[in-house]
């Protein structure tokens, strides 16, 4: 794209151009007819980069995509000669519409394009406010407004069509809010309320409309709708997206809405419910719920004392704990009306470690949807803080799998209106000691209520019929209520099998009956129960439990168990749902399975004394190749512009899950990455070169764009850039190498970088890859301009920008043009910085790539910055926010507002400076990130000029 000078064009008449709305056009005040819908469509790319010159290629991708007809090129020329006709009619020298290189240009004056004028009376309106005249500024947005004729470019497709029609209509509701917050700051909401409200009827999520009609209803007196305004878009960001309203929209509410409360409230009141389902077949342990039953008279009001009521239910492996707590706490959830929270803390699980209390503190807090980045950062912090928050609650809170007393104390509320119930295998004698619990020890079923769990699972008919079988089978499960309902339901799945063929099979394993006796091993008193049960499996079934203790993660899809056993998912999906009817494997609501933690235990041990060391080995080394195979094909579709290495396609009847569009792929990358990193650390273990060194390269998209975590991802490099030169794979040990010296640049190390880029740079002349050649030019000219190394910046940007063109890279191409206005902007030429600038956010629109753009949008506001034009800044940042909220760019979100509180700052905005700064704090601190220690220092220096 050239861009030809508006001081170049000839006297073309009145020539007016219409985008917002249907696409039309007027020479003189009459209308002219501009033909079809795609050559509607050229005229639209054209209009909206007006005296610029478009190649037919860019044309022909903004009209069809990536995928034109044969014909594509002569349509164009079609287009073009058809509008020519309408737009220059009595012409033979074409001087509106023309020819340039391998495009054409439209060449309009100033006033040429209605979308052209919005933009521009916008930025009128907003120095008119700026000047202090407001009633002028208004004038102005409602001239902007004036302009629309309906939807935008409407009536014609495609790509370009579809992302400028976006972008249009989002410029549009902005400059509505920003009128509507003009007429509020005038004190004049009658104005503004109905179009707010047809806005928000549109766009129901949009937090910023309804932040700005809350305010309009409560300046009219209009507070119990305002409130129901606010409570309306609370259940709908909860119920579509899972989230809270952030804090802009909570800040009008606690404000203008319950202004009625005091100023420290800050918080709404949350009641959570977090209670696991109650068993239908809860069985017994009345005296143990009549001792619980206590508990209530003290947890009876409010203040009645200053301690809180905890009681630790404790006992061997599959003894009920967990079942009577969660029993019990239904039964009396009625008298805990400010909630009943529930927190596995994972003490004995062998596939994760127990939940720390740091971690514990932070869910704890979520689950009074306290936003993160209120909660502190420190583990003192977050304790006192729940303590605030549950202070004068009457509360139920169940801690699940404790370890020890140092993981509870942390989590417990100070009043005597909660009553905590603890479970543990220990005994957590130090909460006894202290005065402030009370211990509950389950034992063993007696016969009575052993006979009534088993009964449950089978009809009276069956029971009465072989009541001596029955009998045997109680006492060989010896009064453990784990075993009792493995063999229930074991029996209830089998209806036609006899009872007396369950006792055959458990009395023949006479090291299993030992096992079921009482003793001080709690692992043994269960392995019997457990191997029954996985006697009773069919082969294949018990091969796919053995196979999963192999696997490293804390839980694994079907998918991915489907590859460790070698077997199709219909084979998978048939052998898991046995697992998880004879209770050996556990069915999350998330569709993925995971193991009891004895259970994983016994698993590899079964592995270990069943397969032969060949097997292991190849089922491991099928775990790892699977997840190497599920990561390329997920990051295909997050980053589809991405080359990516060559891999030999997996076997064909191994299953992946489907990623339907990049939102997929990385929630998908969210929930995988701890088996991720753990197959990366099982492939080199293994030897399994191949995998140990492409995965990491293959998650390095994902750590780069949506999670930060710099020296994990520097770690999994090393093992990348290790495994590489086992391997003797050049273009390995290149890439590895490229993306070491991204890390270091990312933590400011640009020595380093260097380093490792030109390491990269030395195997070039060996590459197969091609494309690596640009990505690593492309991130030297970055880090040479971080070190003001200018020249030698410009010779890489220009090398990477060749390597992109020669490799059709254009992906790249967005890079490429991104370098080049940062190294102008870091020059100190902004002109050619803005031209740069503005060519790379259009890039990154040309192949809709999110980060992307909210990386183009942040640079515009460096641009801006640097140039001294705070206000163009502050837009622009306000616009890359919003962009990297959209994909939850934690560390892009937090790099604008970086951005915007300098602009903000230097406009003599210093509230608004300093607000930024403190939403941008809580981010940089949660990533551990190397600017935190800049803007910590820029706030205070912002602090002590303005106290």
């Amino acid at each position: 794209m050239t861009i030809i000078e508006e001081t170049a064009l000839p006297d073309l008449g009145h020539l007016r151009i219409g985008l917002l709305g249907p696409v039309r056009a007027w020479l003189d005040d009459a209308e002219v007819a501009v033909g079809p819908p795609r050559q509607q469509a050229l005229l639209a790319v054209l209009a909206t980069n007006p005296n610029q010159v478009i190649s037919r290629s860019e044309l022909i991708d903004a009209i069809w995509g990536t995928e034109p007809p044969a014909s594509a090129v002569g349509s164009v020329h079609t287009y073009v000669a058809g509008l020519r006709r309408a737009l220059e009619p009595a012409r033979k020298t074409f001087q509106v519409l023309v020819s340039a290189g391998s495009g054409y240009s439209l060449r309009v004056g100033p006033e040429g394009v209605d979308a052209e004028r919005f933009t521009r009376y916008r930025q009128d309106a907003r120095q008119l406010l700026g000047r202090g005249n407001p009633e002028a500024a208004l004038a102005g947005f409602d001239r902007a407004l004036a302009l629309w004729a309906g939807t935008p470019l409407g009536g014609i497709g495609g790509p370009f069509a579809d992302i400028e029609r976006q972008r249009l209509a989002e410029l549009r509701l902005d400059v509505i809010e920003e009128r509507a917050d003009l007429l509020l700051a005038l004190r004049r909401p009658a104005e503004v309320v109905g179009q707010l409200k047809e806005v928000l009827e549109d766009h129901p999520l949009r937090e910023s409309t309804r932040a700005l009609l809350i305010t309009a209803l409560h300046q009219q007196g209009r507070a119990g709708e305002a409130k129901s305004v606010y409570q309306a878009g609370a259940r709908l960001l909860d119920d579509r997206l899972g989230v809270q309203p952030g804090p802009a929209l909570r800040r009008v509410y606690e404000t203008l809405i319950d202004s009625e409360q005091p100023a420290e409230e800050i918080l709404p009141r949350v009641v959570p419910s977090q209670l696991p389902h109650d068993t239908r077949r809860f069985t017994g342990r009345g005296e143990e719920l009549r001792r619980l039953d206590g508990l209530l008279p003290a947890a009876g009001a409010v203040g009645g004392g200053s301690t809180v009521v905890i009681t630790t239910i404790e006992g061997t492996a599959g003894i009920g704990k967990t079942s009577l707590a969660v029993h019990w706490s239904h039964l009396v959830r009625d008298m805990f009306p400010d909630g009943q929270v529930y927190l596995n803390l994972r003490g004995f699980d062998v596939a994760d470690k127990p939940v720390q209390p740091h971690d514990a503190l932070y869910t704890l807090l979520s689950a009074f949807r306290v936003p993160s980045e209120k909660i502190p950062q420190d583990t003192g912090g977050r304790s006192a803080m729940l303590r605030s928050v549950v202070a004068g609650r009457r509360m139920l809170m169940v801690l699940d799998n404790a370890m020890s007393t140092d993981q509870v104390t942390p989590l417990l509320p100070a009043n005597q209106s909660c009553v905590v119930l603890v479970t543990s295998r220990n005994r957590l004698d130090g909460l006894v000691a202290t005065g402030d619990g009370r211990q509950l020890t389950l034992g063993l079923f007696d016969k009575a209520d052993s006979s009534a769990l088993l009964a449950s699972y089978l009809s009276p008919e069956r029971v009465s019929e072989e009541r001596d079988a029955f009998a045997e089978l109680l006492g060989l499960c010896a009064g453990l209520p784990l075993a009792l309902s493995i063999v229930g339901a074991r029996a209830w799945c089998s209806p036609n099998l006899p009872l007396a063929q369950f006792v055959d099979e458990l009395r023949d394993a006479h090291f299993r009956l030992d096992a079921l006796d009482t003793g001080d091993d709690a692992a043994s008193s269960v392995r019997a129960v457990f191997s029954w049960s996985y006697d009773a499996l069919s082969p294949a079934a018990a091969r796919m439990f053995r196979l999963l203790g192999l696997h490293a993660g804390p839980d694994v899809s079907r998918h991915a168990a489907g590859a460790l056993a070698d077997v199709t998912e219909d084979e998978a999906r048939a052998q898991l749902d046995e697992l998880v009817r004879a209770h050996l494997l556990e069915l999350r609501a998330d569709g993925r399975f995971q193991f009891h933690d004895l259970l994983r235990v016994y698993a590899l041990e079964r592995a270990t004394s069943d397969e032969s060391d060949a097997e292991r080995d190849a089922a491991a080394r099928r775990g790892v190749r699977w997840y190497m195979h599920a990561a390329n094909q997920a990051d295909r579709v997050m980053l589809t512009f991405k080359p990516v290495h060559n891999i030999i396609d997996p076997p064909p009847h191994w299953s992946f899950p489907t990623q339907a569009d990049p939102d997929g792929a990385k929630a998908w990358f969210m929930a995988e990455e701890t088996n991720l990193v753990e197959a990366i650390r099982r492939a080199a273990e293994l030897g399994e070169h191949a995998v140990a060194w492409r995965l990491p390269q293959t998650m390095s998209s994902f750590w780069y764009v949506y999670n930060k975590r710099w020296e994990l991802w520097n770690e999994m490099l090393r093992i990348s850039l290790e495994h590489a030169v086992l391997d003797a794979d050049t273009n390995g040990i290149a890439s590895a190498h490229s993306s070491l010296g991204i890390v270091a640049n990312d933590l400011k190390r640009y020595d380093e970088a260097v380093q490792h880029y030109l390491r990269a740079i030395e195997l070039f002349p060996q590459l197969d890859e091609k494309w690596l050649v640009g990505i690593t030019y492309n991130s030297l000219g970055h880090t040479y301009v971080a070190l003001g190394r200018f020249p030698e910046a410009m010779a890489a940007l220009r090398t990477a920008a060749e390597a992109y063109e020669a490799t059709g890279n254009i992906w790249g191409r967005a890079w490429a043009l991104q370098g080049t206005a940062s190294a102008y902007n870091a020059m100190g030429d902004h002109a050619k910085a803005l031209e740069y600038g503005r060519l790379t956010l259009a890039a990154w629109h040309d192949v809709d790539y999110k980060h992307g753009i909210g990386s183009g949008l942040n640079l515009l506001g460096e641009i801006h910055l640097a140039a001294g034009d705070y206000t163009s800044a502050i837009d622009y940042y306000d616009q890359a926010v919003q962009a990297r909220q959209a994909i939850n760019d934690r560390f892009g979100i937090a790099n604008a507002l970086r951005g915007k509180a300098l602009s903000e700052w230097r406009a003599g905005l210093v509230d608004d400076a300093r607000e930024s700064y403190r939403r941008a704090l809580p981010i940089l601190t949660a990533l551990e990130s190397p600017e935190l220690s800049e803007v910590e220092a820029e706030l205070a220096q912002l602090d002590a000029d303005h106290p």
